[in-house]
């Protein structure tokens, strides 16, 4: 591993006008469904997946970064945490994961994944929901083309 590696900051994009927040759960192992590690073509009794990138720009990319358990003669996930502890970061590999689809990759990958993005002057500022005054127009309303279920799995 490269030790004057470039630490892994925030996401970003060409203006970022909109900043936030993502939480997903782990993809349960099912029957003839690939599992990240098998996406990503790399051996997990030696690797542990501790990011995953996903990124829209032109074509999709996909990424995961990995930490080598075997090189830093660590098993398990409490003792790469006393490392990054003691070192003050953690040595990780990029892994590309070839010809990725955004919405196979989301299913393959999370079991549930939540976005939430607020524009960037607001990121910092709470954002109080209620209800709206007036109900919303359904008569010239026009169809949503994203429909929300398909990220379910």
């Amino acid at each position: 591993m490269d030790p004057q590696g470039r630490a892994l900051g925030p996401a970003t994009t060409r203006f970022t006008d909109y900043v936030g927040t993502v939480a997903a759960d782990d993809a349960e192992a099912v029957m003839d469904r690939p599992s990240l590690y098998e996406l990503a073509q790399i051996d997990r009794d030696r690797y542990t997946i501790v990011g995953i990138e996903l990124t829209v720009d032109g074509p999709t990319t996909a990424a995961v970064y990995a930490f080598d358990r075997s090189m830093h003669s660590v098993a398990r996930l409490e003792e790469i945490v006393e490392l990054g502890l003691s070192r003050g970061q953690i040595p990780v590999v990029r892994f590309e994961i070839p010809e990725v689809d955004a919405g196979e990759f989301i299913r393959h990958a999370f079991r549930r994944i939540s976005v939430r993005l607020v524009i960037q002057d607001l990121r910092d500022q709470p954002l109080i929901v209620s209800e709206p005054s007036q109900p919303r127009p359904t008569r010239h309303a026009a169809p949503n083309r994203f429909d929300h279920r398909s990220l379910q799995t």
